[in-house]
């Protein structure tokens, strides 16, 4: 059975990650911060792992908090101990402010670059030597293709989540031919969260996280090593593998949801542009 690290996953993508893996044989660490549900904040790391013990899969829940460099290394390590090996981490955790950079203080920077750049960095130097010396595993980062509309309006963020893209860029140089892999992902909508709840976000414009947990799933099940060093968006990908009909991952049944991040040749049809984003694929 295959192994899973999925840190950020008490709710929303990261709880739709864990339990999707599950579904498809592997063992899942659900780790993040949150042990007891409130009503400001709902999901824990235990009721994952309850909904995934429910369906016959094993899961552990792990608390982690982001900010921590030893909670972190404890995740991976309690994986490894607990599963006899670890196949795949993912890197879910974000802290969120869209915000210019005069409305952002340091101590909220200093928040987003610990949470995201940080301690993303801090998981792949401790499941890196796991990976390499059985040669082979992936490192999947939730961090967006590197487009200047991205920054608009909220740079301290960008700054905190290119950065990952970057780890994601540099590190698949020196990955090459050692059987490991990154790749960063992220969505082309928006993605029904607890937050959109709040919000009141019409479910126009929203799709289930189940797109993005089948992405990675996607991912995760790659052989070679052909997506290292590629910052994919879950659409595109997910059309790469011969999905063409996302209309069961609507949240309003009749309506497909308009794009977040946009396409990169738009004046191509999208089978035009993924060969061409994508040549190897």
């Amino acid at each position: 059975m295959k192994s899973a690290l999925v840190i950020g996953a008490s709710r929303g993508i990261g709880r739709q990650v864990a339990i999707t893996l599950s579904r498809n044989g592997y063992s899942v660490g659900v780790a993040a911060k949150t042990e007891v549900s409130q009503d400001s904040l709902p999901g824990t790391i235990h009721d994952v792992v309850s909904e995934i013990t429910k369906e016959g899969g094993f899961a552990i829940p792990i608390k982690c908090n982001a900010r921590k460099s030893a909670d972190i290394e404890d995740a991976v390590k309690k994986c490894i101990k607990k599963f006899g090996k670890l196949d795949l981490a993912v890197y879910n955790a974000g802290a969120i402010l869209w915000k210019p950079v005069m409305e952002t203080p340091l101590p909220r920077f200093d928040l987003l670059h610990e949470v995201n750049v940080r301690g993303a960095y801090v998981m792949v130097q401790h499941a890196l030597p796991h990976f390499l010396e059985r040669k082979s595993g992936r490192i999947i980062l939730v961090s967006p293709p590197i487009y200047k509309r991205f920054f608009k309006g909220k740079t301290p963020y960008s700054i905190s989540k290119v950065g990952m893209t970057v780890l994601t860029h540099g590190l698949a140089n020196e990955l090459k031919d050692t059987g490991v892999s990154i790749s960063s992902l992220w969505p082309a909508t928006a993605i029904k969260a607890f937050v959109t709840d709040k919000l009141g976000t019409p479910p126009s414009v929203l799709r289930t996280p189940d797109v993005f947990a089948d992405a990675v799933l996607g991912i995760a099940e790659e052989k070679s090593d052909k997506l290292n060093g590629l910052a994919l968006i879950d659409e595109d990908y997910l059309r790469t593998t011969g999905i063409s009909d996302f209309s069961k991952y609507r949240c309003d049944p009749d309506v497909e949801p308009p794009r977040m991040m946009p396409r990169k040749f738009p004046d191509l049809s999208v089978e035009e542009e993924n060969e061409k984003v994508f040549p190897k694929l």
